[in-house]
């Protein structure tokens, strides 16, 4: 059976569920009996949209950030609270005003100047509010700031959260804000990439005002490979989607991007949480045009490409390896959406999946729904109410992972339900490797279970006698 599994490249829940007396005189246990081994708990569960997920040793609590400000903390993983944290401010004579609008909070940046060859350089002022409501119409930045994500920077002693702002023509652009705690208040500190470039006389949106040409020199136009205003997503990525973590070595990294022109990946200045605007990348746009997958400015494609589903990168070491997380499909309760993952020896990749297909695509192709394409090892499929659930999930995706201080590794997604409704909540359940490194879900929501990584790499968790049975399966389709 496992091996059967295994060719057909499905993902697979398994529970205990039955029933009979044994020709060699062994019995099996009940669907009553195995039911005594699940564990109820007493949840109050949370909604959040594309949940990233941070501990703080200082509250011996998790913190989840999601889009449109939805946020909320737990001590166990189990019963969430819901907050705010604020944006703020700051004077000129350093003191903080919190709790301020959208509009004021992105306007002026904090952060005067970065490194480049060992020596501090002016970075100036960038309005990233303009930026993104730059075209109008009807566009409200209030309801565009997407998936952010939250890190603690160990140099800077600083939280920091690197937001989405998102523009209607793919004018988005990634900011950074820092904290002394992690529940705020937030102040913007500057952009860390743009996207979206384009030529006009609207000097809200010139290339003129980003980053650019800190990154290329000085341009006397937008360089021609920019000059995408109807297809920029063929080409490049959308600034959206930011997800930042340290390497083994140290070293800060950022992957982002949604569809359109795949997933990309800029390594961090530790000191700032900025750009590290002394690495550089060689552009292969010339020769590769809609298969770019290097380029000066936006960094190294890790993913996607050709306007392939594909968006919620997450990267996280575990073991050996380091983890790519993507979501693909459509978030909608009828879109397919889907959790896969691929895996690195390096941070910034290749990133591989069981069968060494790259994350990386060469073409379009429907990677969802019936008939998909199967790149990718599927983590987890919707599910039907199988006896411990009050109602099926579908819809799952936009994770986080964390390897927790607790010994455990976690998955954080929002699920919406079978219910008829669009209606989503927070769900976390327990990862395990397996033998051959890759990562798989506990088939159940996680009730505070004693067993960690160590736990199953040390010694026989489930002693052999009890592991024959009559199982209950389920396939998880592409």
């Amino acid at each position: 059976m496992l091996d059967m599994m295994k060719k057909m490249g499905l993902a697979c829940l398994l529970g205990l569920m039955s029933s009979m007396a044994m020709a060699d005189g062994r019995i099996e246990m009940t669907s009553s009996q195995a039911a005594t081994y699940y564990k109820n708990c007493t949840r109050q569960w949370t909604t959040c949209h594309d949940p990233s997920v941070v501990w703080d040793p200082a509250t011996e609590s998790y913190y989840i950030f999601g889009s449109h400000l939805a946020q909320a903390s737990t001590p166990d993983l189990q019963n969430w609270t819901t907050f705010r944290a604020p944006w703020g401010v700051a004077a000129s004579d350093g003191t903080i005003r919190s709790g301020v609008s959208n509009a004021e909070a992105f306007v002026t940046n904090q952060t005067k100047s970065v490194k480049r060859g060992g020596k501090d350089i002016a970075f100036g002022n960038f309005d990233a509010h303009d930026w993104v409501a730059a075209y109008g119409e009807g566009y409200r930045i209030d309801g565009n700031l997407w998936a952010p994500d939250v890190i603690y920077n160990e140099t800077m002693q600083k939280w920091c959260m690197y937001m989405s702002l998102n523009g209607p023509h793919h004018n988005s652009v990634i900011v950074l804000l820092t904290s002394d705690k992690v529940d705020g208040t937030y102040i913007y500190q500057g952009p860390v990439v743009y996207t979206g470039f384009k030529k006009g006389t609207d000097e809200r949106i010139s290339w003129k005002m980003t980053d650019l040409e800190l990154v290329l020199g000085e341009q006397e136009t937008l360089p021609a490979r920019y000059e995408h205003p109807n297809d920029w997503g063929d080409y490049w990525a959308n600034g959206i989607d930011p997800c930042v973590f340290y390497d083994e070595e140290g070293r800060l990294w950022m992957s982002y991007g949604s569809w359109s022109g795949g997933i990309w990946m800029l390594q961090l200045d530790e000191s700032t949480g900025l750009r590290n605007y002394d690495v550089t990348y060689k552009s292969d746009y010339d020769a590769l045009k809609k298969g770019v997958t290097q380029d000066a400015y936006f960094g190294k494609k890790i993913a996607g490409g050709y306007y392939v589903s594909g968006e919620a990168s997450y990267i996280e070491h575990v073991g050996d390896y380091y983890y790519l997380f993507m979501s693909y499909g459509g978030l909608e309760s009828t879109g397919g959406y889907q959790m896969r993952v691929f895996r690195s020896k390096n941070p910034d990749g290749p990133y591989l999946d069981g069968q060494n297909r790259n994350a990386i695509f060469d073409r379009y192709v429907m990677n969802y729904g019936p008939n998909a394409d199967t790149r990718g090892q599927l983590i987890m499929g919707a599910y039907d109410n199988w006896g411990f659930m009050n109602k099926g999930e579908l819809g799952q995706g936009h994770n986080s992972v964390i390897a927790a201080p607790d010994g455990r590794t976690y998955l954080v997604y929002h699920t919406r339900f079978n219910d008829g409704t669009e209606g989503h909540q927070v769900r976390v359940h327990q990862l395990y490797t397996s033998k051959n490194g890759w990562l798989v879900a506990s088939p159940f929501e996680y009730c505070g279970g004693a067993t960690t990584d160590a736990d199953i790499a040390s010694r026989e968790i489930v002693p052999t006698e009890q592991v024959p049975g009559t199982y209950h399966l389920l396939m998880h389709s592409y």
